[in-house]
């Protein structure tokens, strides 16, 4: 991607965020390159198991390895009574992870809420607060002055990570072998947390999901990005259902994300997805795998993108996309009147993800 389209995308998100705050959306869209042991400041966050940390750097670079990303809201996060403060309801968060061999990379771009006091690993399931497992709280650390708008990260000679505004990458290394391959082969078993000082029991969470098909050099990271739903439906239609009578099935999506990208099916009963962006750019999206998030909501999943509009704009290096977060959506159950069509309102974040 060339430097003049890298501004003026920079320039189309940044302008989507003010439209979607102004209307009462948090962090519609989040520009990635804008972008051990217990404490009481985190509810629920049981300690003293989290991996020996031996060397960090400001170092998230190279391929290979296995890539994860997660969407992070406040209202992921589970409040213990009695506990601090959890959940920032404006805050959003997009985050990637890269675990290769004993090194485990993140970069982070947050928006709505403060600067980060803490960055985790968790491990536990959706609704539950679970131990500390890998800390990048080293990454913060102590500021030592500021150059050229970059705030250099150094709390030991072996500690050098960036934060860049309202994004940090960085590097730990990870003595524990089993975390490694849990977090490589089971990483929706994962939680992502960020805390800050207003939400020091959690500010935003999201849960780990592996990058498939999509392959970057780390350091490109945070040129991907996260558009929310601002408006949108899933659309039924009543149609014959197996073993007799009548019930609800997908026939389109319509749904306008931050960025004024449009999501619809290519045609109704299609069963094709496709996102077109104002600028032309466009891709249709094949289902890899589906994981469920609540029987009121529909499942979060992983699409490979395929491009279909202009070769060059907003989703012109998409191959990867991620519907995370997802709110509401579910079909109504029951039997219905053959070729009734209904729309159902939901929420969700999609993370774009570039080849």
């Amino acid at each position: 991607m060339n430097a003049t389209f890298s501004k003026r995308r920079k320039s189309l998100i940044v302008t989507a965020v003010a439209v979607a705050a102004a209307g009462g959306v948090a962090a519609a869209v989040i520009p990635a390159f804008a972008a051990g042991g217990a404490r009481a400041d985190h509810a629920g966050h049981a300690g003293g198991d989290a991996q020996g940390i031996v060397s960090r750097s400001g170092t998230a670079a190279g391929t290979g390895g296995t890539v994860l990303a997660a969407s992070l809201r406040g209202a992921n996060e589970v409040p213990v009574v009695g506990g601090p403060a959890v959940g920032d309801k404006d805050g959003a968060a997009v985050q990637f992870v890269k675990v290769k061999g004993d090194k485990v990379s993140v970069a982070v771009a947050w928006r709505g809420t403060g600067k980060p006091t803490a960055l985790h690993i968790h491990q536990g399931a959706k609704g539950t607060n679970g131990g500390i497992k890998v800390d990048f709280a080293g990454l913060i650390g102590k500021e030592k002055g500021k150059v050229n708008g970059t705030s250099r990260v150094n709390g030991t000679s072996k500690v050098n990570g960036t934060s860049k505004g309202r994004s940090l990458t960085g590097t730990v290394t990870v003595k524990d072998r089993a975390l490694l391959n849990a977090l490589k082969t089971d990483p929706s078993s994962f939680y992502a947390n960020l805390h800050t000082a207003e939400f020091p029991g959690g500010a935003v969470r999201g849960r780990l999901h592996k990058i498939t098909v999509a392959e970057f050099d780390f350091r490109d990271a945070l040129g991907n990005f996260q558009a929310s739903v601002i408006k949108g439906k899933q659309i039924y239609e009543c149609k014959p259902a197996e073993g007799g009578g009548y019930a609800f099935a997908q026939r389109d999506v319509s749904a306008v994300l931050g960025g004024r990208i449009a999501h619809s099916f290519v045609a109704p009963n299609s069963g094709t997805p496709q996102w077109i962006a104002r600028d032309g750019s466009a891709v249709t999206g094949a289902v890899i795998s589906k994981t469920p998030n609540g029987e009121r909501n529909i499942p979060e999943l992983d699409l490979k993108a395929t491009q279909s509009g202009k070769h060059r704009g907003l989703l012109a290096d998409t191959a990867e996309i991620l519907r995370l977060n997802t709110v509401g959506g579910v079909a109504p159950a029951g039997s219905c009147t053959a070729g009734a069509i209904v729309g159902v309102p939901y929420q969700a974040d999609y993370v774009f993800i570039n080849g």
